[in-house]
């Protein structure tokens, strides 16, 4: 298999304040698309050069965020928690013998560190390191 990429698609019960939470608050640039207003208003996002992408879509049930469901890789994760909780994102904290938290970012096992909140829809984000090649 010839792989180029993947895409996260979270669900929005409201797509205008899921949108908003991610342009405003996790600061992710929203990508126009006559094809998706067009077909069920689907909002996409861009992450980084915007040849990653996260898709909204609209969902009438809610996420229970018990687990991770996407994650942006980062390259400084305690800058980027800085900078999003000035925009108003709460990180979660944990104290589990698997994940401890101080300031919601978490010493990874693998080393580096990671933070994760809820966006306003409760999709569990994570947010780690970028991988480097």
């Amino acid at each position: 298999m010839n792989t180029s990429g993947i895409t996260a698609a979270l669900p929005a019960q409201d797509l205008d304040r899921a949108r908003s939470f991610y342009v405003e608050k996790v600061g992710l640039g929203a990508l126009e698309s006559p094809s998706l207003e067009a077909s069920d208003g689907q909002v996409r996002l861009a992450v980084g050069d915007a040849a990653n992408q996260l898709f909204v879509y609209p969902a009438q049930a809610r996420s229970p965020g018990e687990f991770t469901q996407a994650v942006i890789q980062v390259s400084d994760v305690r800058a980027a928690v800085e900078e999003m909780r000035e925009r108003g994102v709460e990180f979660e904290e944990y104290d589990t013998p698997e994940t401890r938290t101080e300031g919601g970012i978490a010493q990874m096992p693998g080393g580096g560190e990671g933070a994760w909140f809820k966006d306003s829809e409760g999709n569990l984000i994570g947010v780690v390191p970028a991988l480097t090649a």
